[in-house]
């Protein structure tokens, strides 16, 4: 789904500390423009299907049947995945991340996607 609330060149949306504070840093496109269409400052959302390999302990004595129940329809929930995750530094050898479609209004329901995104934690 396009986000025209990107397009314009602002000083929040555009100019970075290593650039001129009056254009874009990326498409050098001044303020109070529209960035060009290649700029990485425009936006759009997608639907990915990210596989993940992870390490877990299960009882001993249960076989496949029993693990793949208790994950995709026993009451555990898929958000303790998350504390799973983060006991291994980084995923980059064990995720895989594939394209399925453009996202809808529905698709973006429940996600949290702030514009500007302010979110600092991210890593490259």
């Amino acid at each position: 789904m396009i986000h025209e609330e990107t397009h314009p060149v602002t000083k929040e949306h555009g100019p970075r500390p290593y650039g001129g504070p009056d254009r874009c840093f990326y498409c050098g496109v001044a303020l109070g423009s529209t960035h060009k269409k290649d700029c990485v400052m425009r936006d759009r959302t997608v639907v990915v299907k990210m596989e993940v390999e992870i390490v877990v302990r299960v009882p001993e004595s249960w076989d496949v049947g029993l693990i793949e129940f208790q994950r995709n329809e026993g009451s555990w929930c898929s958000n303790n995945v998350i504390q799973e995750l983060k006991r291994k530094d980084c995923l980059c050898n064990n995720t895989l991340f594939t394209y399925v479609r453009e996202a809808t209004e529905e698709d973006e329901e429940g996600w949290d996607l702030k514009w500007p995104n302010t979110d600092t934690k991210e890593t490259t």
